[in-house]
């Protein structure tokens, strides 16, 4: 096996990916609460209330934000600004740290 051969077969992950790999987890954390509330999902589930305690603490700075009357909009919009932003920084990190 060649040297360029064994590269292929091998990726090595950069630093920077794996700060955008930790970014994507959160948002898909934060993106699951979503989705449970817009479905209505039993609040007393186990799975449920777990993802709404970590969602709400990585969104901690997002919550508020906008307050519109519907409970289903409110987190929509304050979670899913707070996904974007995850996503956005994540990208930004992962770029930064890879052209060091």
């Amino acid at each position: 096996m060649t040297s360029e051969t064994r590269t292929r077969f091998y990726h090595r992950r950069a630093p920077g990916d794996l700060v955008f790999l930790a970014a994507v987890i959160i948002a898909v954390i934060i993106i699951a609460h979503i989705i449970f509330t817009l479905l209505n999902a039993n609040a007393g589930n186990d799975i449920v209330s777990t993802d709404a305690d970590w969602a709400s603490w990585f969104a901690t700075w997002f919550l508020n934000l906008f307050t519109p009357d519907s409970h289903d909009l409110n987190v929509t919009l304050n979670y899913g600004v707070a996904a974007l932003f995850y996503l956005v920084i994540g990208g930004i990190a992962r770029r930064l740290i890879n052209d060091l």
